[in-house]
């Protein structure tokens, strides 16, 4: 990703998109942390990007895949939907591109004592 300046390019990683998104859906009440897969440490190869989230860019636009651990108890509807509202407003506003898909996956729920 690279917004002009006046002075050149600025380069935004797909991998700092990731770490944004994952951070600002983390915020989120009912959310535990993001899903690596049932082999966390072989999350990088699985396809599952980086953290759980997976990035698409092109231009100015951004198109993210989520994937989460809920809490149990939570309406996964609208966990999602708070998700989604998070973590375009936090994206947009630190990168100024525009969020135009946010998908997100409920992969696992945990109870409050799992939460360890």
């Amino acid at each position: 990703m690279s917004p002009k300046t006046d002075l050149g390019a600025v380069v935004i990683r797909n991998e700092v998109i990731a770490s944004v998104a994952a951070l600002a859906a983390r915020e989120v009440p009912g959310v535990v942390d993001i899903w690596r897969g049932p082999l966390p440490f072989l999350s990088g190869l699985c396809g599952l990007g980086t953290r759980g989230v997976r990035v698409e860019t092109k231009d100015q636009e951004v198109r993210l895949w989520l994937n989460l651990v809920a809490e149990y108890e939570v309406s996964l509807p609208h966990l999602a939907a708070q998700v989604q509202d998070r973590v375009r407003e936090v994206l947009e506003r630190m990168t100024h591109l525009n969020a135009v898909e946010i998908n997100v996956g409920i992969h696992h729920v945990q109870t409050r004592g799992d939460l360890k």
